[in-house]
């Protein structure tokens, strides 16, 4: 942990991370009538992370160049990257924050199933706990515990996010409100039973319209969507295929294997070696 110029406590800084999931940043931001930060306000300097930040209190201000945003105690908000961003401590009563930054096609998938392609988001949610749960998580010594921050992350995003089926939708949104539910629970061992109970819709409505809207059953879209996933995490992190298996539900290694060559037209390591061997990458 350092001080920085701002008076922040960066708890961690630049992680050895990897393409699926990494840690630019994160710490605590102390009152400062002077804090004020900027992120690509041009071209020289891009900025191509996300922030997320929760404000214990005090207020403070971003500025895009099509609005102005006042945040106080208890909002919580989030910054897309590669945006125009100015945020800043309100001189009088300057903020108190909680913020993590971070990248990743694991952030890439939760961002672009979660959210609009908004500059800002901001939200009244109580996330305290939660952010200062994966503070703590990367406060420490010794490697950080990559598993227990996405399902943190995760939870962030289930918490903070509304998600379009949380939301009763007009009859031609629910196509996507079951999709954006798979999405969402999609390291989980999900059943055409848990869609129906929780959407409170019946499974065979919900067969039909998504068929209709997706050309695939939920469940098809459901298993592609996790080999998906497990493709990306193959060339992307050196997790056995017993955690991929276990990250994303499978039974067993056996089966999500048998799974993915059925849907890939390879096993895992085939692909993954075809697929390191197309960039260049040697292990």
């Amino acid at each position: 942990m350092y001080i920085s110029a701002w008076g922040e406590e960066i708890v961690i800084e630049n992680t050895l991370g990897s393409d699926y999931l990494e840690v630019i940043m994160a710490g605590i931001t102390h009152p400062n009538p002077t804090y004020r930060i900027m992120h690509n306000i041009s071209d020289e300097f891009p900025y191509d992370y996300y922030v997320f930040e929760y404000v214990v209190s005090g207020t403070g201000y971003i500025e895009t160049p099509a609005k102005k945003y006042m945040v106080r105690g208890g909002d919580f908000y989030f910054l897309n990257r590669q945006r125009y961003h100015i945020y800043y401590a309100d001189p009088k009563d300057p903020y108190e924050k909680l913020f993590i930054v971070l990248k990743g096609s694991f952030v890439d998938f939760l961002v672009s199933h979660h959210l609009q392609n908004d500059s800002v988001y901001i939200k009244k949610c109580n996330v305290h706990g939660l952010m200062v749960h994966m503070i703590n998580l990367l406060n420490r010594d010794g490697p950080i515990n990559y598993d227990k921050l996405a399902v943190s992350i995760l939870e962030l995003f289930q918490q903070a996010f509304p998600s379009p089926y949380q939301i009763q939708p007009a009859i031609n949104r629910v196509p996507e409100m079951i999709k954006n539910y798979i999405d969402t629970h999609i390291t989980e061992k999900i059943t055409l039973d848990d869609i129906s109970n929780d959407l409170y819709i019946s499974k065979s409505y919900i067969e039909r319209v998504f068929k209709n809207e997706y050309n695939q059953t939920p469940m098809a879209y459901c298993i592609n969507q996790k080999i998906s996933q497990v493709a990306s995490m193959l060339v992307t992190t050196n997790y056995s295929l017993s955690h991929i298996a276990q990250q994303f539900s499978f039974s067993d290694v056996k089966y999500m294997s048998k799974t993915f060559k059925k849907i890939k037209g390879k096993t895992p390591m085939e692909y993954k070696r075809d697929e390191l061997a197309k960039n260049q990458i040697v292990e």
